[in-house]
Parts: C-alpha cells; structure tokens; sequence
C-alpha cells in the first residue's frame, strides 16, 4: 500500500461518486441524490464528502488523502447546468478543504490523456480501459460511469503523486 490515499471525484448538480486509491485496495461510493439543485444539493454533497471521508479514514487511518475533482465543462445541458454543477463541485471541496485535505481540478481531457492514453476517449473506451487495467474496480462500478470516471480520476491522482 502507498503511504498516501489518492482520492478521484466525479461531482454532478446533484449527485456524486468517488473511488479512494490506496495502492491497489479501494473504496467506491456512489450518492445519488444530494438532493434538488441549489442550496439543498450544496448542503448534501458538504455533508456526504465529510462522511466519505471518514469512511477513509476508518479504512485507512492517519494516512493523508490527496483529492483530485473532475472539472466541470460544458455539456450537453449548456452553461447553466455548468454553473449548478460548479456550485455542487465547490461545496465538495470545500468541505475537502475544512478536513484539512487540499483538493486539485482534473481536467476531463488531461486525466483521460494521462490514463487511458487519449484525451477525447469515450466512455465506452474509458470503462473499457478501466475493465482490461483495474477489472476488481470496474466489477464494483457496476456499469456506473460516474464511479468509472471517479475511479480514473483516482488513477490519474496516483500518477501524479509517484511522479
């Protein structure tokens, strides 16, 4: 196990999933409803990061966890689902940051370039890469892009770290 918890987050509007890297054990977690855009969903996914992060720390105790969060882009829903979605993701880290954890963007484009090998990959191709690379993983995904992505996003956290 690396002396340090590589953790990959995929933030929504309002949902989230996370997968915490500690050399080749892990921990998946999927929150689907935060709750309504906005307030609600902001307050929920402060809460639900503090819970996952003490789910970590039962697992692995005293060892410092590394966050690294998917930046939001514009989608399909266009600026304004970009805009919510900013405001789940920044209520994420900042409960990150209140447990003394300093998150790090992960750029879509960069984390699927630095893992799978190519920046514009489908998902198709990243679960696939996921399922050949990390197979107990992708198995505990259980078809989820979401925790897929997190997972990925994880791997990516934990080349950067060894680097």
């Amino acid at each position: 196990m690396d002396e340090f918890i590589a953790l990959g987050i995929d933030p929504a509007s309002s949902k989230m999933s996370a997968v915490a890297l500690a050399g080749d054990d892990f921990l998946v977690r999927h929150y689907k409803r935060l709750g309504k855009s906005g307030g609600e969903a902001c307050s929920s996914a402060w809460h639900t990061t503090n819970t996952m992060l003490a789910a970590i720390h039962t697992m692995w105790p005293g060892i410092p966890i590394f966050a690294f969060i998917e930046s939001p882009v514009v989608g399909k829903g266009g600026v304004r689902s970009t805009m919510v979605q900013c405001f789940t993701s920044g209520a994420i880290q900042a409960a990150l940051h209140d447990a003394g954890c300093q998150p790090q963007g992960a750029n879509v484009s960069t984390w699927k370039k630095q893992v799978v090998g190519r920046g514009n990959a489908t998902k198709d191709e990243v679960a696939k890469w996921l399922r050949l690379r990390r197979p107990a993983i992708h198995r505990a995904a259980e078809g989820n892009q979401d925790i897929v992505d997190a997972a990925c996003i994880a791997l990516y956290g934990q080349q950067l770290l060894r680097e």
